[in-house]
């Protein structure tokens, strides 16, 4: 009878042993955080060299340091990759867009995150590549890169990032209290050797919880154009061919305006980036004449 009631009491201190170290454990579990990436291009990710999927690309991952890589996927166009660093904060979004091209000299890249501070203020920092761009928030000069602004006010916000011999970059940014903004611009290398506009999506980077949106700020194409309307999906597909079976080239947003080459069978062939061409179809494009 002893070596029973024993025997039962070194069963029940080895199962409470074991669901102490599951608690323990689930204490300790790496919390996530999200990460959303877009590209001018359909391009694959990398996330340490682990393939994550294609862009554009929504999805929790545990929070940390990682090395990204996008690879430029179904293009008629020789297009060159990125690799580059971004942080993945617990409950926080990370949001990376990216403007490939022919080189890594003329790619544009924006890597933008948050991080929580003590401090209530909030702040705003802002690197880029190369060093020594001129940073205007609200068209108003705050200073050179690498900058680091603690006096920065609570709400939206436009930063531009200018260099000589590189084209602009404009960024729409939430700033929150008790957070920091941090911004990592590549920038790209002007095709004529002079500072122009960036004709590029400017992201807005959201307080915790919300989603982020981004929009065009080039004027509107040649008409006929037509304007991509919302979609279930988020997105609308270029087809290679005027047809729903045809091969998917690309991928455009609900909103963005693209001058139409032909129009066949209720189909519309643009031009969605660079000298790419494909089909969209009428029944989520407005004409425009």
């Amino acid at each position: 009878m002893k070596r029973k009631l024993a025997f039962l009491l070194v069963i029940l201190v080895l199962l409470a042993g074991i669901v102490g170290i599951v608690k323990l454990l689930r204490g300790r579990s790496v919390k996530e955080g999200e990460i959303r990436i877009e590209s001018t291009v359909p391009a694959g990710i990398f996330l340490n060299d682990k393939h994550l999927g294609r862009t554009p690309f929504t999805d929790k991952i545990d929070a940390g340091d990682y090395t990204i890589k996008l690879v430029p996927e179904g293009t008629t166009q020789q297009l060159a990759g990125w690799q580059g660093s971004i942080t993945i904060g617990p409950n926080l979004l990370t949001y990376v867009n990216a403007a490939l091209s022919e080189s890594e000299l003329s790619t544009a890249v924006d890597v933008l995150w948050l991080e929580k501070i003590s401090a209530k203020n909030p702040e705003l920092s802002v690197t880029t590549n190369p060093d020594g761009a001129t940073v205007f928030v609200d068209d108003a000069t705050r200073g050179v890169t690498p900058l680091s602004l603690a006096d920065i006010t609570t709400g939206d916000h436009t930063v531009t990032v200018t260099s000589p011999g590189f084209l602009t970059r404009t960024l729409k940014i939430k700033i929150t209290p008790n957070y920091r903004v941090i911004a990592t611009i590549k920038l790209a290398l002007s095709p004529g050797g002079s500072a122009a506009p960036a004709a590029s999506p400017t992201p807005t980077i959201p307080v915790p919880g919300k989603t982020a949106t981004s929009s065009a700020t080039t004027p509107d194409p040649t008409k006929p154009f037509v304007i991509v309307k919302d979609t279930p999906t988020g997105f609308l597909r270029v087809r290679m061919e005027p047809s729903t079976s045809a091969t998917e080239a690309g991928r455009v947003k609900p909103g963005e305006k693209y001058h139409i080459e032909e129009s066949q069978s209720g189909w519309y062939k643009i031009k969605y980036t660079g000298q790419n061409a494909g089909w969209i179809s009428g029944q989520y494009a407005e004409k425009v004449e």
